[in-house]
């Protein structure tokens, strides 16, 4: 099973790679020349007209924005559980691809926290 994905600002590109080469269709802010540095409004609108589920950190400024704006999903990744080091990021990566290869993540207009 494939999924759209697009990473926030704070997540390497090279997340966005290794989800690829699970066979995922994942982009990051960082590649996205448009998107780099923008506000928050604008990253998930971007995500939901390109029909992606947004991946972030970000849990203050996008759970209140997802209660007035519309989007495709929205996946909370806890920063202290999924650390972005370089160790780490192999975790991050299987937990996300088992995420989306077990169909656990979120639908339009919902939240949910990776686990």
């Amino acid at each position: 099973m494939t999924a759209s994905l697009l990473l926030d600002e704070m997540f390497p590109h090279t997340l966005a790679d290794t989800l690829r080469d699970k066979g995922h269709d994942v982009t990051a802010v960082l590649a996205m020349v448009e998107l780099v540095g923008r506000d928050d409004a604008t990253v998930l609108d971007a995500a939901r007209a390109a029909g992606r589920c947004l991946v972030t950190e970000n849990v203050r400024d996008f759970a209140l924005l997802a209660r007035y704006t519309r989007h495709a999903g929205i996946l909370f990744v806890a920063a202290r559980r999924w650390p972005k080091t370089r160790a780490a990021l192999p975790r991050l990566a299987n937990a996300l691809h088992e995420t989306v290869a077990a169909g656990r993540l979120p639908g339009p207009d919902d939240r949910r926290w990776l686990t």
